[in-house]
């Protein structure tokens, strides 16, 4: 399995090192638009993203990833914006996750696991209303 991880820094990259299993092959890229050309030339089989400007095209990059063959899940995570909708990517659904900082080892732990395990889901759902009603792991905060 080849993850792409979209982050400016190499904090999140290294965290997902220490939590995802042996044989887990991990890409770096540092922005939107070499994560972008990663997805055209080499697709991975997941990716997880740290939200940068709203301004950027998220909803499409999601929508790139939900209509590849086969699907690409995505977590997005921001220490930012403390919705999708806020970063501009939208409606969710199992494909395509979202974590806001601050979170925990263990929700970061499941929403990995929740990719590594992603089975290409529902292909003939393609639509933002769709998307909208579609159930999707959702983080349990701990006290």
């Amino acid at each position: 399995m080849r993850l792409l991880i979209l982050d400016g820094s190499r904090i999140l990259a290294s965290l997902v090192e220490r939590l995802t299993p042996e044989g887990v092959q991990i890409q770096e890229v540092a922005t939107f638009d070499e994560a972008m050309e990663s997805l055209r030339e080499a697709p991975p089989d997941a990716v997880i993203a740290n939200l940068g400007p709203a301004q950027l095209p998220w909803r499409e990059f999601k929508m790139y990833c939900r209509n590849h063959k086969p699907r690409i899940p995505i977590l997005f995570e921001s220490c930012v914006y403390r919705s999708p909708d806020e970063a501009g990517v939208g409606g969710l659904d199992h494909s395509a996750t979202f974590l806001s900082k601050p979170y925990s080892l263990q929700d970061l732990r499941r929403q990995l696991q929740h990719l590594l395990e992603f089975d290409g889901g529902d292909p003939d759902v393609d639509s933002e209303a769709d998307e909208l009603s579609r159930p999707f792991p959702r983080p349990e905060h701990s006290s």
